[in-house]
């Protein structure tokens, strides 16, 4: 048996995402997200260990959506129960700066 435990902070990430997909487009792109999310979980469900764990923070991470998101896990084995708690979910075309601090946006000067 599997459980899922959601955070606050992938609760609000997932939230922020699917109102960005609703202000940029209609709610059939947000239902294709939404998909690719059920879809992911379902993978990372039958296949816990298979992303590698992070040696400094311990958790995991899996890109869904052809690589546009990635979402953060940890999965712990509590009483003969599976427990993953999702932890974090971000877009990857953003700087996410909290996650990749050496991240920086390109500029440049006019001469």
């Amino acid at each position: 048996m599997t459980k899922f435990i959601f955070t606050d902070q992938y609760n609000n990430s997932l939230e922020r995402i699917e109102d960005h997909i609703l202000a940029t487009a209609d709610i059939s792109h947000v239902e294709k997200f939404l998909d690719e999310h059920d879809r992911l979980l379902k993978f990372i469900e039958q296949n816990p260990n298979t992303a590698a764990v992070h040696p400094l923070t311990g958790d995991q991470a899996w890109v869904f959506a052809s690589g546009r998101y990635r979402a953060f896990y940890r999965a712990v084995d509590i009483n003969t129960v599976l427990t993953i708690f999702m932890t974090d979910i971000i877009d990857n075309r953003e700087l996410n700066k909290k996650i990749y601090p050496a991240n920086s946006i390109p500029t440049y000067d006019e001469d």
